[in-house]
């Protein structure tokens, strides 16, 4: 338990914290105390000089002037915030610091949340003295997403500290020296982190601002605001979104405990413009004729119950959604069990079918601690496998970062160096379907103490030995329940009363958590099947772009042409919007409400921003009021979230009371779910597949906002250099086929890429014809 000591501030006696940051203490307390490059979670730096406060260690001894922020406290202190010599400091402080900032308040887009208007008027600096020059600045090219003005800059050094101390960027930096320090990079240029718009943020008067909220510029007290969850990956940070007019303008952290503390990656920050895009779907059709969506509805309806009745339920088929709510996908599934069918599948492979769904189901179990971001952050030991963590989870990319900056080791195992590889402490290199194999080497080891190890497997069984706090990180991207089992197992066996050792899956999308513990589901390969052989008459389609189940337009095509009727639920137009018979338009994510549960089994609420939108529904009222034409109110009224999903019914009452903002409830199940042991087996093949994800271009939502597409990598093939030597391949050279698999790109060669694989990127362009076209075998 804390120890609590009692403290006097300004003539009034509190109990806090020993120990804590008196600066930070002060401010929990709602005591404001001016300040500039004090951040919560960048700690002190002493630098602005505007905390000072007059310190005391008691109330007989002599109080001197001190900084708060590079304070302790401790029992007895007396501290005055409101002493005359520490308010004219300050005051000083402040008129030093606006000698040369160009006072461009009108004009500023930080107007209104500026720090500094905010110290300015708290210290009653209000004249302004000097009568020379101010010192300007010439502004740098950062990218397409911040916009650099110098000149307001108070030298705070916020910025630096949060781009190379925290978030461990290297192009970006301090230069120069007493009243002529500048904040940038050494040349023009796009910022490299994945974080870098967190610089919006901690920035205190606006030298680095958001450039596409300042295109389309709205004061923040114009802005309509809702608490929201983050679309884009199975993190599922909390945001803060705000429009105006019709469109949205921006997205922010909203700071959650238990979720993202501070910051955001800056996939989840601009790719929200998809709400905005000439794409987005605001008129229903039927078979290409443009009608209302009551029209289109009924015609749904009435063309579902026909085939019913003239092919049978079998006839009828679902394909759910990981980036729509956990209402809509009930909705659906209500949807086909009113039509007597059970065809219902929300996965694009077997392999990711049975990975996703095993992943969720055992951190359900609660079998294993499933750490937060914070949690992950406060490890000593981080193992991951299976994947590139940057690309398919940046948040906790982010917090692996922090265990880096606190002395922790870093383990990676994948076919195919990431952004962390550089950090790493040992990273290890193998064919996508030979990890799995590996990770069984250092279970076997942890239980019989095999010496056969290879020096890598030696050092992690080392550095796992001596560690208090490890984590394991495994990926669930590419389809490998085998992975995921064995991941499992090794986190189980290394976990110990004395060392808890802790397991997060990543997952590729906002619900793909809760998609994956549905009650009633197939196997997407038993759908394809009976595509094909055209036994499925009718097929509904919730929010989800089937490129990925047919793996190309063309195969699309072919998959639905035997279909009577295809009945499309989406925001925005895709390939198979253009294929539907029936096209249902429904509110975007940050516009419509739903529950959606991240990789820790985290239920949380997004509310949707109440714009002015000519289309007002979202995909689950659309799909109750379905269920309602089909089968009357009854069909649906006591329907509760136990009887779709497998979670605890306990648990139902919870999920309806839930408030967006909040730090959200974790599902579990009522008894621990068994499965069957999975023994991996290796592919004959010479080479395997692999998809590289990435931050910018792997996301389909994010990829209708500009900024991220023109930060999108071009499509490509990566070989390491022996297999191009081998198969006659040299660099540069464009490919359309690769020992059998169909892939279009220009090859790169790469030595950090595993011998015997073939790596592509998992890329959206949202046209006729895939980046990657076609990957077949």
């Amino acid at each position: 338990m804390t120890e609590k000591v009692k403290i006097t501030i300004d003539g009034k006696e509190y109990e806090v914290e020993a120990g804590a940051n008196l600066l930070q203490t002060c401010l929990d307390l709602g005591l404001m105390v001016p300040h500039f490059c004090y951040h919560e979670a960048l700690g002190p730096a002493g630098s602005c000089r505007l905390c000072a406060a007059m310190v005391a260690p008691g109330k007989d001894k002599p109080a001197r002037l001190e900084m708060t922020c590079m304070v302790r406290v401790a029992d007895g202190m007396v501290v005055s915030i409101q002493h005359p010599y520490a308010q004219n400091f300050r005051k000083g402080v402040i008129e030093y610091l606006m000698l040369n900032h160009p006072h461009d308040c009108p004009v500023c887009d930080e107007g209104g949340e500026c720090m500094l208007q905010d110290m300015t008027v708290l210290t009653e600096h209000n004249h302004r003295r000097n009568r020379f020059p101010k010192r300007t600045w010439r502004n740098q090219y950062l990218g397409p997403l911040i916009h650099h003005e110098m000149n307001r800059c108070i030298t705070c050094y916020r910025c630096v500290r949060f781009y190379r101390d925290y978030a461990l960027g290297k192009d970006f930096g301090v230069f120069g020296s007493r009243d002529r320090v500048y904040f940038g990079r050494v040349r023009d240029g796009v910022l490299e982190s994945e974080f870098a718009g967190n610089l919006v943020d901690v920035c205190p008067t606006g030298v680095f601002t958001n450039k596409r909220f300042r295109e389309v510029y709205a004061r923040p007290w114009d802005l309509l605001t809702a608490h929201s969850v983050c679309i884009h990956c199975g993190v599922g940070c909390n945001l803060l979104v705000g429009g105006r007019h019709k469109t949205l303008r921006r997205v922010k952290p909203s700071p959650n405990a238990e979720v993202n503390k501070f910051f955001i990656c800056d996939r989840g920050r601009y790719g929200g413009e998809f709400v905005n895009s000439p794409k987005r779907l605001k008129k229903a059709f039927v078979d290409g004729k443009e009608c209302s969506v009551e029209e289109a509805t009924n015609r749904a309806v009435s063309a579902l119950r026909e085939v019913q009745q003239k092919y049978g339920p079998s006839a009828i088929a679902g394909v759910g959604s990981a980036r729509a709510s956990l209402e809509a996908n009930a909705a659906l599934a209500l949807l086909l069990k009113c039509l007597g069918s059970s065809n219902l599948v929300y996965h694009s492979s077997d392999e990711e079918h049975s990975a996703v769904r095993l992943a969720a189901h055992l951190v359900l179990s609660r079998e294993l601690p499933t750490p937060t971001l914070s949690d992950i952050e406060n490890a000593d030991f981080v193992l991951c496998i299976g994947g590139d963590v940057t690309g398919e989870a940046p948040m906790v990319d982010l917090a692996i970062r922090q265990v880096l900056r606190k002395g922790g080791r870093l383990f990676v195992l994948s076919p195919r160096a990431g952004k962390l590889d550089e950090f790493a402490h040992t990273k290890m290199r193998a064919r996508p379907d030979s990890i799995s194999e590996i990770v069984g080497h250092l279970m076997s080891a942890l239980t019989q103490k095999d010496h056969t190890l290879t020096p890598e497997l030696s050092e992690i069984l080392h550095t796992l030995g001596v560690s208090k706090r490890p984590v394991v990180v495994c990926s669930t991207l590419h389809g490998d329940p085998w992975l995921v089992q064995a991941a499992f197992e090794f986190a189980r066996i290394a976990n110990q009363p004395a060392r808890p050792c802790s397991l997060a899956y990543c997952f590729e999308k906002a619900n793909s958590f809760g998609v994956a513990i549905a009650r009633e589901t197939v196997q997407p390969s038993s759908l394809l099947v009976e595509l094909e052989k055209g036994n499925v008459k009718a097929l509904v389609v919730l929010e989800r772009d089937l490129q990925d189940l047919a793996r190309s337009v063309l195969g699309l095509e072919k998959v639905l042409k035997a279909c009577e009727i295809v009945v499309v639920l989406d925001s925005h137009q895709t390939p198979t919007t253009d294929l539907g018979n029936i096209v249902l338009p429904v509110l975007p994510h940050y516009l419509s409400s739903g529950i959606f549960v991240n990789y820790e089994g985290r239920a949380q609420r997004s509310n949707g921003l109440p714009l002015p939108s000519n289309q007002e529904t979202t995909s689950a009222d659309l799909l109750v009021k379905m269920v309602s034409k089909l089968a009357g109110e009854a069909a649906y009224k006591d329907t509760k979230y136990s009887d779709i999903f497998e979670i605890d019914p306990s648990l139902d009452e919870c999920l309806d009371n839930l408030e967006a903002g909040q730090v959200g409830i974790r599902l579990h199940v009522g008894s621990t779910t068994s499965f069957q042991q999975l023994r991996p087996h290796p592919s004959p093949d010479r080479f395997a597949l692999w998809e590289v994800y990435s931050c910018f271009g792997s996301e389909e939502l994010s990829m209708f906002s500009p900024p991220i597409a023109e930060l999108s990598p071009p499509p490509y093939v990566e070989l390491n250099p022996a297999d191009a030597a081998e198969l006659g391949f040299t660099e540069g050279q464009k490919l359309t086929q690769v020992a059998g698999f169909s892939v279009v790109g220009q090859l790169r060669l790469n030595e950090d890429l595993a011998q015997g694989t073939v790596a592509i990127p998992k890329l959206y362009t949202h046209s006729k014809i895939r980046a990657d076209v076609e990957v077949s075998q």
